[in-house]
């Protein structure tokens, strides 16, 4: 856990509204299995050799991804990436409703911050400093302190086609 995500629990009362906002559920289990969960498909499926390369890449994607929780739009993490950057300054992923990963924060109060849209980002972004956290001054700040970091969807949908070629699929 990284000093931002425990100084967000620690305030859960006093961000009520902006946690609400987002409709976010912490949970305190980084390996929390649930992204993961494949209980939803059936025989068919599984004998499906494009959607287990599918299902296998993101596994492995999920893996590299340090959970914090649930959002309005997913799952949201802590993108490690294959080189295993340390939590600190790992950026936020969310893993969206259609099994799309997206990068959405250098950092936890940067993704509190910036919430479902830009639409009260100052209101949002007082309420954190206000609480101790250091928070970029715009939405375009957070946008371009993003773009060193891989994108994960990229990564999956690598080891996607690495899969499909493992299994005699032409790769797409």
């Amino acid at each position: 856990m990284t000093p931002d995500l425990q100084r967000l629990r620690d305030l859960l009362e006093d961000l009520k509204a902006i946690v609400d906002e987002l409709r976010l559920e912490l949970v305190d289990d980084p390996v929390w299995a649930e992204p993961s969960d494949t209980s939803y498909l059936n025989d068919a499926d599984r004998a499906n050799p494009d959607i287990m390369a599918n299902v296998e890449a993101m596994a492995a994607t999920n893996e590299q991804i340090a959970w914090f929780g649930r959002d309005f739009e997913g799952y949201v993490g802590l993108w490690r990436g294959p080189s295993q950057r340390s939590l600190a300054k790992a950026p936020v992923v969310r893993l969206d409703t259609e099994g799309q990963y997206a990068l959405v924060a250098a950092t936890v109060p940067d993704y509190v911050a910036i919430g479902i849209s830009q639409d009260g980002f100052e209101r949002r972004r007082a309420a954190l400093v206000n609480a101790g956290f250091d928070v970029a001054s715009s939405p375009g700040v957070i946008w371009t302190a993003l773009e060193p970091f891989d994108d994960p969807n990229a990564y999956r949908h690598k080891l996607y086609n690495e899969g499909r070629k493992h299994r005699g699929l032409e790769p797409i």
